[in-house]
Protein backbone atom coordinates (compact mmCIF):
# COMPACT_ATOMS: atom_id res chain seq x y z
CA UNK A 1 0.00 0.00 0.00
CA UNK A 2 1.42 3.41 -1.39
CA UNK A 3 1.99 6.58 0.89
CA UNK A 4 1.83 10.07 -0.38
CA UNK A 5 5.18 11.81 -1.32
CA UNK A 6 5.94 14.59 1.67
CA UNK A 7 6.48 16.90 -0.89
CA UNK A 8 2.72 17.24 -2.05
CA UNK A 9 1.03 16.77 1.77
CA UNK A 10 -1.13 19.87 2.64
CA UNK A 11 -2.61 19.57 5.90
CA UNK A 12 -2.05 16.49 8.57
CA UNK A 13 -5.16 15.74 10.82
CA UNK A 14 -4.56 15.29 14.47
CA UNK A 15 -7.26 12.99 16.35
CA UNK A 16 -6.49 11.28 19.62
CA UNK A 17 -8.88 8.20 21.08
CA UNK A 18 -9.77 6.74 24.38
CA UNK A 19 -10.43 2.44 24.30
CA UNK A 20 -12.17 0.48 27.31
CA UNK A 21 -9.53 -2.51 26.85
CA UNK A 22 -5.74 -3.02 25.41
CA UNK A 23 -5.03 -2.72 21.05
CA UNK A 24 -2.87 -2.98 18.94
CA UNK A 25 -1.90 -0.32 16.51
CA UNK A 26 -3.11 -2.94 13.66
CA UNK A 27 -6.32 -3.34 15.06
CA UNK A 28 -6.39 0.91 15.54
CA UNK A 29 -5.68 1.09 12.04
CA UNK A 30 -7.55 -2.03 10.37
CA UNK A 31 -10.65 0.27 12.78
CA UNK A 32 -9.95 3.38 10.95
CA UNK A 33 -10.20 2.07 7.95
CA UNK A 34 -12.96 -0.88 8.22
CA UNK A 35 -15.79 1.37 9.97
CA UNK A 36 -14.90 4.33 7.17
CA UNK A 37 -15.15 2.37 4.31
CA UNK A 38 -18.31 3.21 2.23
CA UNK A 39 -19.23 5.77 4.53
CA UNK A 40 -18.06 8.80 2.74
CA UNK A 41 -18.53 7.14 -1.35
CA UNK A 42 -16.06 5.85 -3.35
CA UNK A 43 -14.36 9.44 -4.05
CA UNK A 44 -13.39 9.21 -0.58
CA UNK A 45 -12.98 5.94 0.53
CA UNK A 46 -9.81 5.61 2.61
CA UNK A 47 -8.07 3.06 0.83
CA UNK A 48 -8.60 3.88 -2.55
CA UNK A 49 -7.08 7.29 -1.43
CA UNK A 50 -4.04 5.75 0.50
CA UNK A 51 -3.75 3.70 -3.44
CA UNK A 52 -3.62 7.06 -5.25
CA UNK A 53 -0.82 9.07 -2.92
CA UNK A 54 -4.09 11.28 -2.24
CA UNK A 55 -3.94 10.18 1.64
CA UNK A 56 -0.28 9.32 3.47
CA UNK A 57 0.76 6.59 5.89
CA UNK A 58 -1.63 6.85 8.54
CA UNK A 59 0.98 6.50 12.52
CA UNK A 60 -0.64 6.10 15.74
CA UNK A 61 1.13 6.75 19.23
CA UNK A 62 -0.57 3.87 21.54
CA UNK A 63 -0.33 4.30 25.34
CA UNK A 64 -1.60 1.66 27.90
CA UNK A 65 -2.49 2.61 31.22
CA UNK A 66 -4.74 0.80 33.93
CA UNK A 67 -6.48 -1.32 31.38
CA UNK A 68 -7.10 2.19 29.01
CA UNK A 69 -5.34 2.27 26.49
CA UNK A 70 -5.15 6.22 24.85
CA UNK A 71 -3.95 6.96 20.67
CA UNK A 72 -2.99 10.01 19.15
CA UNK A 73 -3.59 9.47 15.16
CA UNK A 74 -2.21 11.58 11.99
CA UNK A 75 -3.41 11.20 8.52
CA UNK A 76 -1.70 13.54 6.17
CA UNK A 77 -3.84 14.28 3.30
CA UNK A 78 -3.07 16.00 0.23
CA UNK A 79 -6.93 16.19 -0.62
CA UNK A 80 -7.75 20.38 -0.38
CA UNK A 81 -9.22 21.63 2.75
CA UNK A 82 -12.99 20.77 2.33
CA UNK A 83 -11.99 17.01 1.40
CA UNK A 84 -9.81 17.04 4.15
CA UNK A 85 -12.44 18.05 6.59
CA UNK A 86 -15.04 15.67 5.16
CA UNK A 87 -12.13 12.83 5.98
CA UNK A 88 -11.78 14.22 9.78
CA UNK A 89 -15.33 14.06 10.65
CA UNK A 90 -15.65 10.77 9.24
CA UNK A 91 -13.13 9.67 11.80
CA UNK A 92 -14.67 10.47 14.49
CA UNK A 93 -17.58 7.90 13.73
CA UNK A 94 -15.60 5.69 14.85
CA UNK A 95 -16.71 3.53 17.85
CA UNK A 96 -14.81 0.03 18.02
CA UNK A 97 -11.71 -0.59 18.20
CA UNK A 98 -11.04 -4.30 17.98
CA UNK A 99 -12.93 -5.48 20.94
CA UNK A 100 -13.29 -2.99 22.75
CA UNK A 101 -15.59 0.84 22.70
CA UNK A 102 -13.68 3.09 21.74
CA UNK A 103 -14.32 7.02 21.44
CA UNK A 104 -12.51 9.42 18.70
CA UNK A 105 -12.21 13.24 18.48
CA UNK A 106 -10.30 15.72 16.06
CA UNK A 107 -7.84 17.91 17.91
CA UNK A 108 -6.92 20.13 14.97
CA UNK A 109 -6.57 20.33 10.98
CA UNK A 110 -3.33 21.74 10.39
CA UNK A 111 -1.77 23.59 7.36
CA UNK A 112 1.75 22.29 6.73
CA UNK A 113 2.20 24.30 4.47
CA UNK A 114 2.27 27.16 6.55
CA UNK A 115 5.82 26.84 8.15
CA UNK A 116 6.98 26.61 4.84
CA UNK A 117 5.31 30.35 3.64
CA UNK A 118 6.88 31.61 7.09
CA UNK A 119 10.02 30.53 6.33
CA UNK A 120 9.95 31.82 2.55
CA UNK A 121 8.98 35.25 4.25
CA UNK A 122 11.59 35.39 6.18
CA UNK A 123 14.35 33.93 3.54
CA UNK A 124 12.98 37.19 1.03
CA UNK A 125 13.53 39.80 3.47
CA UNK A 126 17.28 38.41 4.27
CA UNK A 127 17.28 38.23 0.72
CA UNK A 128 15.58 41.76 0.03
CA UNK A 129 18.23 43.32 2.76
CA UNK A 130 21.40 41.93 1.19
CA UNK A 131 20.28 42.81 -2.39
CA UNK A 132 19.78 46.40 -1.28
CA UNK A 133 22.41 46.89 0.42
CA UNK A 134 25.18 45.52 -1.69
CA UNK A 135 23.46 45.51 -5.30
CA UNK A 136 20.90 48.54 -5.37
CA UNK A 137 21.19 50.88 -2.57
CA UNK A 138 19.19 53.64 -4.42
CA UNK A 139 16.53 51.69 -6.03
CA UNK A 140 13.09 53.39 -5.83
CA UNK A 141 10.95 49.98 -7.06
CA UNK A 142 11.05 48.64 -3.64
CA UNK A 143 7.94 49.44 -2.02
CA UNK A 144 7.97 52.21 0.23
CA UNK A 145 7.18 49.52 3.39
CA UNK A 146 9.85 47.86 2.95
CA UNK A 147 12.14 50.48 3.06
CA UNK A 148 10.66 52.39 5.93
CA UNK A 149 11.27 48.62 7.94
CA UNK A 150 14.77 49.72 6.55
CA UNK A 151 15.86 52.70 8.20
CA UNK A 152 13.41 51.89 11.04
CA UNK A 153 16.31 49.15 12.17
CA UNK A 154 18.84 52.03 12.14
CA UNK A 155 16.71 53.73 14.66
CA UNK A 156 18.18 53.19 18.74
CA UNK A 157 16.59 54.50 22.07
CA UNK A 158 18.27 56.25 24.69
CA UNK A 159 16.76 56.96 27.41
CA UNK A 160 13.46 56.11 26.17
CA UNK A 161 14.06 58.76 23.17
CA UNK A 162 14.14 58.00 19.34
CA UNK A 163 17.83 58.88 18.68
CA UNK A 164 20.05 57.75 15.58
CA UNK A 165 22.85 55.73 16.29
CA UNK A 166 25.82 58.28 17.12
CA UNK A 167 24.13 59.91 19.55
CA UNK A 168 25.86 58.95 22.31
CA UNK A 169 29.27 58.98 20.75
CA UNK A 170 29.05 62.02 19.24
CA UNK A 171 30.26 65.37 21.04
CA UNK A 172 27.63 67.57 19.14
CA UNK A 173 23.88 66.37 19.09
CA UNK A 174 20.90 67.15 16.81
CA UNK A 175 17.68 68.08 18.80
CA UNK A 176 14.68 67.31 16.68
CA UNK A 177 10.77 66.97 17.10
CA UNK A 178 10.00 63.72 16.82
CA UNK A 179 10.50 60.36 15.31
CA UNK A 180 9.95 61.27 11.41
CA UNK A 181 12.74 63.95 11.50
CA UNK A 182 14.99 61.37 12.40
CA UNK A 183 14.08 59.12 10.16
CA UNK A 184 14.80 61.93 7.40
CA UNK A 185 18.32 62.90 8.91
CA UNK A 186 19.46 59.30 8.95
CA UNK A 187 18.14 59.02 5.14
CA UNK A 188 20.62 61.93 4.42
CA UNK A 189 23.91 60.50 6.34
CA UNK A 190 22.90 62.22 9.49
CA UNK A 191 22.96 59.61 12.73
CA UNK A 192 23.56 61.90 16.10
CA UNK A 193 19.60 63.10 16.12
CA UNK A 194 17.48 63.02 19.35
CA UNK A 195 13.48 63.45 19.20
CA UNK A 196 11.76 65.01 22.02
CA UNK A 197 8.96 63.83 20.90
CA UNK A 198 6.42 67.12 21.29
CA UNK A 199 6.49 70.34 22.85
CA UNK A 200 6.51 68.79 26.78
CA UNK A 201 10.15 67.82 27.16
CA UNK A 202 11.18 64.81 28.81
CA UNK A 203 13.49 65.48 31.77
CA UNK A 204 16.09 62.97 30.39
CA UNK A 205 16.97 65.39 27.45
CA UNK A 206 18.31 67.83 30.00
CA UNK A 207 21.00 65.05 31.38
CA UNK A 208 21.74 63.64 27.67
CA UNK A 209 22.65 67.59 26.63
CA UNK A 210 24.72 68.41 29.53
CA UNK A 211 27.94 67.14 28.08
CA UNK A 212 27.18 68.07 24.35
CA UNK A 213 27.27 70.42 21.88
CA UNK A 214 23.42 70.99 21.37
CA UNK A 215 21.63 72.26 17.83
CA UNK A 216 18.07 72.37 17.70
CA UNK A 217 16.46 72.25 14.20
CA UNK A 218 12.97 72.83 14.16
CA UNK A 219 10.17 73.44 11.45
CA UNK A 220 9.44 76.50 10.46
CA UNK A 221 6.46 77.58 11.89
CA UNK A 222 4.68 78.38 14.80
CA UNK A 223 5.13 74.36 16.25
CA UNK A 224 8.95 75.15 15.76
CA UNK A 225 8.78 78.30 18.22
CA UNK A 226 6.90 76.01 20.93
CA UNK A 227 9.39 74.01 20.58
CA UNK A 228 12.05 76.21 21.56
CA UNK A 229 10.04 78.10 23.97
CA UNK A 230 9.47 74.65 25.79
CA UNK A 231 13.35 73.87 25.93
CA UNK A 232 14.24 76.83 27.36
CA UNK A 233 11.48 76.58 29.64
CA UNK A 234 13.24 72.91 30.45
CA UNK A 235 16.50 74.28 31.43
CA UNK A 236 18.17 72.68 28.08
CA UNK A 237 21.40 74.57 27.42
CA UNK A 238 21.58 75.14 23.57
CA UNK A 239 24.40 76.13 21.71
CA UNK A 240 22.96 76.98 18.32
CA UNK A 241 19.34 76.86 16.16
CA UNK A 242 18.69 76.05 12.88
CA UNK A 243 15.37 76.31 11.34
CA UNK A 244 13.90 74.44 8.23
CA UNK A 245 12.70 76.90 5.65
CA UNK A 246 9.66 78.98 6.15
CA UNK A 247 6.50 76.73 6.36
CA UNK A 248 8.24 73.86 5.69
CA UNK A 249 8.71 69.97 8.03
CA UNK A 250 11.79 68.77 8.75
CA UNK A 251 10.96 65.53 7.66
CA UNK A 252 9.56 66.82 4.57
CA UNK A 253 13.59 68.31 3.78
CA UNK A 254 15.57 66.84 0.77
CA UNK A 255 19.49 66.40 0.92
CA UNK A 256 20.55 69.58 0.26
CA UNK A 257 17.86 71.74 2.57
CA UNK A 258 18.76 70.04 5.24
CA UNK A 259 22.34 70.91 4.79
CA UNK A 260 21.84 74.41 4.21
CA UNK A 261 19.28 74.33 7.32
CA UNK A 262 22.17 73.06 9.14
CA UNK A 263 24.51 75.61 7.89
CA UNK A 264 22.43 79.06 8.44
CA UNK A 265 22.39 77.98 12.14
CA UNK A 266 21.87 80.88 14.61
CA UNK A 267 22.72 81.63 18.87
CA UNK A 268 20.03 81.03 20.20
CA UNK A 269 19.74 84.81 21.71
CA UNK A 270 19.02 85.74 17.67
CA UNK A 271 16.64 82.69 17.54
CA UNK A 272 14.38 84.14 20.16
CA UNK A 273 14.48 87.50 19.27
CA UNK A 274 12.79 86.67 16.44
CA UNK A 275 10.64 84.41 18.04
CA UNK A 276 9.46 87.66 20.30
CA UNK A 277 9.51 89.78 17.56
CA UNK A 278 6.83 87.43 15.79
CA UNK A 279 4.56 87.47 18.96
CA UNK A 280 4.74 91.36 18.59
CA UNK A 281 3.35 90.84 15.31
CA UNK A 282 6.59 92.08 13.09
CA UNK A 283 8.44 88.97 12.02
CA UNK A 284 8.66 87.25 9.27
CA UNK A 285 7.05 83.32 9.51
CA UNK A 286 3.70 83.82 7.42
CA UNK A 287 2.20 81.02 9.36
CA UNK A 288 2.48 82.69 12.91
CA UNK A 289 -0.34 85.23 13.43
CA UNK A 290 -3.66 85.57 15.99
CA UNK A 291 -5.74 82.27 16.17
CA UNK A 292 -9.32 82.78 14.73
CA UNK A 293 -11.54 83.76 17.57
CA UNK A 294 -7.96 83.85 19.83
CA UNK A 295 -4.78 85.44 20.29
CA UNK A 296 -1.50 85.39 19.18
CA UNK A 297 1.20 84.25 21.47
CA UNK A 298 2.59 86.30 24.14
CA UNK A 299 5.68 87.29 24.06
CA UNK A 300 8.66 85.32 25.47
CA UNK A 301 6.47 82.41 26.55
CA UNK A 302 4.41 84.00 28.59
CA UNK A 303 1.20 83.09 29.73
CA UNK A 304 -1.44 84.82 27.31
CA UNK A 305 -5.66 85.31 28.34
CA UNK A 306 -7.71 85.09 25.23
CA UNK A 307 -11.44 87.10 25.69
CA UNK A 308 -13.75 86.84 22.74
CA UNK A 309 -16.95 89.54 22.53
CA UNK A 310 -20.65 88.36 22.71
CA UNK A 311 -22.18 88.16 20.03
CA UNK A 312 -23.40 91.44 17.84
CA UNK A 313 -21.42 93.31 20.44
CA UNK A 314 -17.79 95.00 19.22
CA UNK A 315 -15.20 96.77 20.63
CA UNK A 316 -15.13 101.32 21.16
CA UNK A 317 -12.55 103.49 20.56
CA UNK A 318 -11.13 102.84 24.26
CA UNK A 319 -11.11 98.93 23.43
CA UNK A 320 -8.49 100.00 20.33
CA UNK A 321 -4.81 99.94 20.93
CA UNK A 322 -3.01 102.76 20.63
CA UNK A 323 -1.86 102.72 16.85
CA UNK A 324 -5.54 102.62 16.17
CA UNK A 325 -6.49 105.27 18.67
CA UNK A 326 -3.61 107.02 16.16
CA UNK A 327 -5.51 106.73 13.27
CA UNK A 328 -8.84 107.23 14.85
CA UNK A 329 -7.60 110.86 15.67
CA UNK A 330 -6.12 111.61 12.54
CA UNK A 331 -9.32 110.73 10.51
CA UNK A 332 -11.05 113.19 12.80
CA UNK A 333 -8.22 116.03 12.44
CA UNK A 334 -8.43 115.01 8.64
CA UNK A 335 -12.21 115.60 8.49
CA UNK A 336 -11.75 118.97 10.28
CA UNK A 337 -9.24 119.96 7.62
CA UNK A 338 -11.29 119.18 4.94
CA UNK A 339 -13.99 121.31 6.41
CA UNK A 340 -12.11 124.19 7.26
CA UNK A 341 -9.43 124.70 3.98
CA UNK A 342 -11.75 122.53 1.34
CA UNK A 343 -15.04 123.48 2.07
CA UNK A 344 -15.41 127.13 0.26
CA UNK A 345 -13.93 125.40 -2.86
CA UNK A 346 -16.67 121.74 -2.72
CA UNK A 347 -19.66 124.05 -1.51
CA UNK A 348 -19.00 126.67 -4.58
CA UNK A 349 -18.58 123.83 -6.84
CA UNK A 350 -20.86 121.23 -5.70
CA UNK A 351 -21.76 121.81 -2.02
CA UNK A 352 -25.31 123.12 -3.49
CA UNK A 353 -25.91 120.21 -6.06
CA UNK A 354 -24.85 117.96 -3.03
CA UNK A 355 -27.63 119.70 -0.75
CA UNK A 356 -30.53 119.27 -3.37
CA UNK A 357 -29.72 115.97 -3.90
CA UNK A 358 -30.43 115.06 -0.36
CA UNK A 359 -26.45 115.31 1.00
CA UNK A 360 -25.04 117.05 4.13
CA UNK A 361 -22.97 119.59 3.74
CA UNK A 362 -19.27 118.21 5.53
CA UNK A 363 -18.07 121.85 6.40
CA UNK A 364 -20.70 123.01 7.76
CA UNK A 365 -21.78 123.34 11.80
CA UNK A 366 -22.45 119.97 11.92
CA UNK A 367 -19.18 118.25 12.56
CA UNK A 368 -17.99 114.74 13.75
CA UNK A 369 -18.47 115.61 17.24
CA UNK A 370 -21.89 117.03 17.17
CA UNK A 371 -22.87 113.95 15.87
CA UNK A 372 -25.68 111.52 17.78
CA UNK A 373 -23.25 108.55 19.95
CA UNK A 374 -23.77 105.75 19.16
CA UNK A 375 -24.33 103.73 22.32
CA UNK A 376 -20.80 101.94 23.38
CA UNK A 377 -20.83 98.23 22.88
CA UNK A 378 -20.00 95.84 26.49
CA UNK A 379 -17.40 93.50 25.44
CA UNK A 380 -16.70 90.21 27.64
CA UNK A 381 -14.94 90.71 30.97
CA UNK A 382 -11.61 88.81 30.79
CA UNK A 383 -10.35 86.80 33.10
CA UNK A 384 -8.96 88.42 36.21
CA UNK A 385 -5.67 87.83 36.91
CA UNK A 386 -5.77 85.85 39.88
CA UNK A 387 -8.35 83.16 38.07
CA UNK A 388 -5.98 83.32 35.11
CA UNK A 389 -2.95 82.40 37.34
CA UNK A 390 -4.55 79.46 39.43
CA UNK A 391 -5.55 77.71 36.16
CA UNK A 392 -2.23 78.22 34.73
CA UNK A 393 -0.73 77.01 37.98
CA UNK A 394 -3.36 74.19 38.29
CA UNK A 395 -1.83 73.53 34.77
CA UNK A 396 1.73 73.16 35.51
CA UNK A 397 0.87 70.99 38.35
CA UNK A 398 -0.92 68.46 35.77
CA UNK A 399 0.21 65.37 33.07
CA UNK A 400 -1.98 63.97 30.82
CA UNK A 401 -4.80 65.46 32.49
CA UNK A 402 -7.88 67.79 33.22
CA UNK A 403 -9.23 69.19 35.94
CA UNK A 404 -13.24 70.20 35.98
CA UNK A 405 -13.61 73.67 38.13
CA UNK A 406 -16.68 75.13 39.51
CA UNK A 407 -17.85 78.56 39.64
CA UNK A 408 -15.48 79.68 42.14
CA UNK A 409 -12.97 78.31 40.71
CA UNK A 410 -12.53 75.19 43.08
CA UNK A 411 -11.79 71.96 41.88
CA UNK A 412 -14.76 69.42 40.93
CA UNK A 413 -13.06 66.21 39.42
CA UNK A 414 -9.55 65.49 38.28
CA UNK A 415 -9.52 62.83 35.55
CA UNK A 416 -7.51 61.17 33.01
CA UNK A 417 -7.22 62.22 29.10
CA UNK A 418 -7.98 59.43 28.19
CA UNK A 419 -11.51 59.17 28.94
CA UNK A 420 -12.31 63.05 29.30
CA UNK A 421 -14.70 62.19 26.27
CA UNK A 422 -16.81 59.90 28.59
CA UNK A 423 -16.95 62.68 31.30
CA UNK A 424 -20.50 63.58 32.31
CA UNK A 425 -19.40 66.68 34.87
CA UNK A 426 -18.57 68.52 32.06
CA UNK A 427 -22.18 69.93 31.99
CA UNK A 428 -21.76 71.12 35.73
CA UNK A 429 -18.28 72.55 35.49
CA UNK A 430 -17.49 76.52 35.12
CA UNK A 431 -13.80 75.95 33.68
CA UNK A 432 -11.63 73.20 32.04
CA UNK A 433 -7.97 72.91 33.25
CA UNK A 434 -6.17 70.64 30.24
CA UNK A 435 -2.84 69.47 29.73
CA UNK A 436 -2.93 69.47 26.41
CA UNK A 437 -3.41 71.91 22.71
CA UNK A 438 -6.35 73.30 23.01
CA UNK A 439 -8.69 72.25 19.43
CA UNK A 440 -11.90 72.97 18.20
CA UNK A 441 -12.96 68.93 19.62
CA UNK A 442 -11.98 70.20 22.91
CA UNK A 443 -14.18 73.23 22.33
CA UNK A 444 -16.90 71.59 21.47
CA UNK A 445 -16.59 69.28 24.14
CA UNK A 446 -16.49 71.58 26.60
CA UNK A 447 -19.63 73.78 25.18
CA UNK A 448 -20.60 74.40 29.23
CA UNK A 449 -17.44 75.85 30.42
CA UNK A 450 -17.40 79.43 30.14
CA UNK A 451 -12.99 79.50 30.71
CA UNK A 452 -10.28 76.87 28.95
CA UNK A 453 -7.27 76.79 29.79
CA UNK A 454 -4.56 74.89 27.95
CA UNK A 455 -0.96 74.44 26.76
CA UNK A 456 -1.67 76.57 23.66
CA UNK A 457 -4.07 76.78 20.44
CA UNK A 458 -4.28 74.75 17.25
CA UNK A 459 -4.04 76.84 13.60
CA UNK A 460 -7.80 76.79 13.31
CA UNK A 461 -9.41 77.32 16.32
CA UNK A 462 -12.91 79.06 16.53
CA UNK A 463 -14.06 80.42 19.86
CA UNK A 464 -17.81 80.82 20.24
CA UNK A 465 -19.16 83.96 21.26
CA UNK A 466 -18.57 84.80 25.51
CA UNK A 467 -15.96 81.84 26.03
CA UNK A 468 -12.45 82.69 27.42
CA UNK A 469 -9.41 80.98 26.39
CA UNK A 470 -5.96 80.73 29.01
CA UNK A 471 -3.10 79.31 27.18
CA UNK A 472 0.44 79.24 28.51
CA UNK A 473 2.59 79.55 25.50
Amino acid sequence: MSKAPVDIIKYVIHAEAEANGLVEKPDLIGAIFGQTEGLLGEDLDLRELQKSGRIGRIDADIENKGGVTKVRVTIPSSLDMVETSIIAAGVETITRVGPCDAKFKILKVEDVREDKRKAVVDRAREILKTFMSSELPDSKEISEELRQDLRGDDITKVRGLDAGPAVESSEGIIIVEGRADVLNLLRNGIKNSIAVGGIKIPPEIVDITKSKNVTVFVDGDRGGDLILKSLRNAGVRIDSVSRAPVGREVEALARKEVIMSLRRKRSPDEAFAEIDAIAAGKGRHEDVGPVEGGGAPAAGGAPAAVATPAAGQGFNDHDRGPERRDRGERRDRGGRDRGGRGGRDRGGRGGRDRGDRGGRDRSGPMGREERPERPRPVRDEPVRTTEGDKMLEMLNSIKNQAVLLDENMQEIKRIDLEILKKEKDLEKATALVIDDVITNDIIKLAENCKYIAGITTAGNLAVPAGKTIVTKF
